[in-house]
């Protein structure tokens, strides 16, 4: 057991988890500081460190995040250098390149059987009730049960839903599937040409967000030994997503949810 290698804090976020003013009639306020539990570890690879936080919110809200420090990526600047970076020495080139982090979320929200629910906004024409000879654009919700892991694999650039989540087997009294909103908040910046020999190595970075039948021979998006040789790597994210069923109602099946974000550096 390393020593030192978790830090667990609560965290005052600056913000009023709820708040309101009234001068309407009666007089009121009323409000209270929000505040979070942190759970963070520190990875240090080659020059650079990795903070990882996973941020749980009063709310029931739980957050990933990541952030890089330690020492930039630099290389000697000669020749054509400033097309690969920026200059940040008399003789150093600070080198552009990527981040790329998956995560591998499961989530099991009042048992295994859950389904993918996505929803949005579209806009219908109603008649105005003030005014019944005109017409107005009122927003209402759609929603869509995503069942088959080719309808749940978003690549990066591509429109998402305005709301996705992982929807319980089960229903409240007011007829609702409690769920876990999947809400995605950073950039994720240019991935690998598919068309490179080298890109299925790290195919799990196309997509913004994949949902996947969770198989035991699957265990991982990708292999410490796909960097010996990329141009044949040993695991192979996109060969997961085979259209298969995701669909709850399928018994012994259970959903996963990698995540990836991807960040560029030049500094």
């Amino acid at each position: 057991m390393a020593k030192n290698t978790l830090c667990i804090f609560e965290h005052n976020l600056g913000s009023p988890l709820r708040r309101h003013y009234s001068d309407l009639q009666s007089f009121y306020y009323g409000g209270l500081v929000n505040s979070a539990l942190v759970v963070r570890s520190i990875t240090a690879l080659g020059n650079y460190d990795y903070v990882w936080d996973f941020i749980f919110y009063q709310n029931g809200a739980i957050e990933a995040k990541v952030q890089a420090t330690g020492y930039m990526s630099s290389s000697f600047l000669h020749g054509d250098g400033l097309r690969y970076g920026n200059r940040v020495g008399e003789h150093t080139l600070g080198t552009v390149h990527t981040h790329s982090i998956n995560y591998k979320v499961d989530l099991d929200v009042g048992g295994v059987k859950n389904t993918l629910v996505a929803h949005d906004v579209a806009f219908e024409m109603a008649r105005a009730p003030w005014s019944p000879e005109q017409h107005v654009e009122r927003p209402r919700l759609t929603k869509q049960v995503l069942d088959t892991e080719d309808q749940a694999a978003f690549r990066h650039q591509s429109k998402m839903p305005r709301c996705i989540y992982f929807a319980a087997n089960g229903k409240n009294k007011w007829g609702h599937q409690r769920g876990y909103r999947i809400q995605l908040v950073s950039f994720a910046g240019e991935h690998m040409p598919e068309t490179s020999p080298m890109e299925r190595a790290i195919s799990w970075a196309r997509y913004k967000l994949a949902v996947t039948k969770r198989k035991e021979e699957e265990p991982t998006s990708s292999s410490i030994y796909n960097q010996n040789d990329p141009w044949t790597p040993t695991v192979a994210f996109a060969d997961f997503i085979d259209n298969e069923t995701i669909l709850s109602q399928w018994p012994g099946r259970r959903l996963l949810c990698p995540l990836s974000l991807l960040f560029s550096s030049a500094l």
